[in-house]
């Protein structure tokens, strides 16, 4: 700390001769001066002292009959003083603090941390809306409307926070999972049918079975009655727990278009470039905008040094044209499609659903290729519903 204070405040480096040194030394003692590095060469020495203090040394040095000079002088007093004649640097200086402190009003960087099935876009639209973007003032973003926005424009948030560090906009959020619906065991419920059935076994965990094995149940049907009579012949509330197991039908229904139009690449695509500097956009690339039916992809860079982001963004943008084909499939190659696209539409749909059997329909109307699936099912049919009491 003590050279650094030497340094700013300056200091020079003397010699001294003469026959007394050691009142030299004594005087300088009394005055209070300091000096450091002093090394002795026989009736010579030399030392060093604040610059502020040499006029003193010199008066000193009179009286005790040594003579002083001057050797060095250092410090960032003689630094400052040697460019005095050069008014750009220190102008220079000044602009570059300015800069920094204007540049240090502004966000530079938008952090988006914890999105996985909320596209990092449709946040960035968020904040476009707020007019929020790279190199907003800090001062004009409110952080909590920002929460509040987002929590009712994304209703599978948890949570949504906004923080302002440095010249870094960091946004954390946590996503909700999706519980099943469930009714608590403390609460009475029914049992209704999810579908129109024929009820082939029955496991009756609790509550009174309004039907039994054979039956035709339609959809929304009372399965399992959740008021049961006790001993006393009194009605309770319960809760009703069962599986019932019947046979269902379904029928799913896909098709394919014998002549169809689609966009094929062309394998011509055009590339631009263009670097974003605080708000401002400059081209490195003369290639205009292409006309015509092309689809634009764009990758973007930060520019960083160590793990600060910049307010330097690259850009490139690849256009890739599409020209619109006519496709016209023959009966096999439309039958293949559409059983492709059946069997994807089985796994989603019939994913817990036991089949007994599959009948399929295929015809050709209006030029389109359809297959009727009907399903002859096995499924547990049982659904939980609340007793509602008034």
């Amino acid at each position: 700390m003590l050279r650094i204070i030497r340094f700013i405040f300056g200091y020079v480096i003397f010699s001294a001769t003469g026959c007394f040194p050691e009142r030299f030394m004594n005087l300088t003692a009394r005055y209070g001066i300091c000096l450091w590095n002093v090394k002795k060469n026989k009736n010579t020495f030399t030392a060093s002292a604040m610059a502020s203090e040499y006029k003193t040394l010199r008066k000193i040095a009179k009286k005790s009959s040594m003579k002083i000079k001057l050797s060095e002088k250092r410090g960032l007093i003689f630094i400052t003083k040697k460019y005095k004649s050069r008014k750009g640097i220190p102008i220079g200086i000044l602009c570059f603090f300015v800069i920094i402190y204007f540049l240090s009003l502004h966000i530079w960087n938008i952090d988006i941390k914890g999105n996985n099935s909320i596209e990092e876009n449709e946040i960035c639209s968020l904040l476009s809306e707020l007019s929020i973007e790279s190199g907003t003032l800090k001062n004009k973003i409110d952080t909590s409307s920002i929460e509040r926005m987002a929590m009712n424009r994304f209703s599978n948030i948890s949570w949504f926070s906004v923080n302002i560090r440095g010249c870094n906009l960091e946004i954390e959020l946590k996503e909700k999972i999706t519980p099943p619906e469930l009714v608590e065991k403390e609460t009475p419920c029914n049992i209704k049918s999810t579908s129109d059935a024929h009820i082939t076994r029955m496991e009756v965990y609790s509550g009174t079975a309004e039907v039994k094995n054979g039956d035709a149940v339609v959809k929304g049907q009372l399965l399992v009655n959740g008021i049961v009579e006790d001993s006393f012949g009194k009605n309770i509330l319960q809760h009703a727990d069962a599986k019932i197991f019947a046979t269902t039908i379904k029928t799913l229904k896909e098709s394919t278009d014998l002549n169809s139009t689609e966009e094929v690449a062309t394998g011509k695509v055009i590339k631009r470039k263009y670097i974003k500097i605080l708000s401002l956009k400059f081209p490195l690339t003369l290639t205009p905008i292409p006309k015509g039916n092309f689809k634009r992809k764009i990758k973007k860079n930060n520019i960083k040094v160590a793990k600060a982001s910049l307010p330097i963004t690259m850009y490139k943008e690849y256009w890739e044209e599409f020209a619109k084909k006519k496709k016209i499939f023959t009966k096999d190659e439309a039958c293949s499609i559409t059983k492709e696209n059946l069997k994807k539409r089985e796994e989603l749909e019939l994913k817990n659903i036991k089949i007994q059997k599959k009948d399929t329909l295929e015809k050709i109307i209006d030029n389109k290729y359809y297959i009727i699936a009907t399903y002859n099912c096995e499924e547990n049919i049982a659904t939980k519903e609340p007793i509602l009491l008034e």
